[in-house]
């Protein structure tokens, strides 16, 4: 009997840009850059961390930024509480031999999270999540913002993105391959 991932579109997803050179077109088609050198990438995601049992799909630093890319198939307004807590997590490691309670300002990179978002639910080609949104008392200034933007990726949205990135062009055909055969057939098929 073949056991089928009940995760497999995030798994996929993962997989697919462990790979530097293609976590790089991933960034250059998100952020509209050029960039040629995947060596200038490096990874730092969350797998299974002892917090928490806490994982992340994809993290890396680049050109100074901490970027946090995750994959959704099911709409999650929690997403900007579970970046906090991922980069947190990710920025706690990173610092961990700086003394943080000395006179020098301890640098770190600037984090942008970004969620792909695949569900079948329909939703708008991008928009943002506030972590303040969960906020259970509104006021202002806020003390602490998160913010994250979220790109729909399925088929006719975004388009210039799946131009601009091939390997998340044939993801998304992918994953309308096995939603179509899934309607017809059991999964495991």
């Amino acid at each position: 009997m073949v056991s089928v991932k009940r995760d497999y579109k995030s798994s996929v997803f993962c997989m697919l840009w462990e790979d530097k050179e293609k976590l790089l077109s991933l960034y250059n088609a998100t952020n509209g850059t050029h960039y040629t050198n995947p060596d200038d990438l490096s990874m730092n995601t969350l797998r299974n961390a002892i917090y928490m049992g806490m994982k992340n799909d994809v993290s890396f630093i680049f050109e100074m930024s901490l970027n946090l890319y995750e994959h959704q198939s099911t709409v999650n307004p929690n997403m900007p509480l579970r970046d906090l807590f991922y980069v947190a997590q990710v920025l706690q490691g990173m610092v961990k031999d700086e003394n943080l309670y000395g006179t020098t300002l301890v640098m770190v990179p600037t984090p942008k999270f970004v969620v792909f978002y695949n569900g079948t639910a329909r939703q708008p080609e991008r928009q943002t999540l506030r972590l303040s949104d969960s906020f259970i008392k509104k006021h202002a200034p806020v003390n602490l913002e998160l913010v994250v933007e979220i790109i729909n990726i399925n088929s006719g949205n975004n388009e210039e993105l799946m131009r601009n990135c091939k390997l998340l062009r044939e993801y998304v055909l992918y994953i309308e391959k096995v939603r179509y055969f899934a309607c017809n057939m059991p999964i495991e098929q």
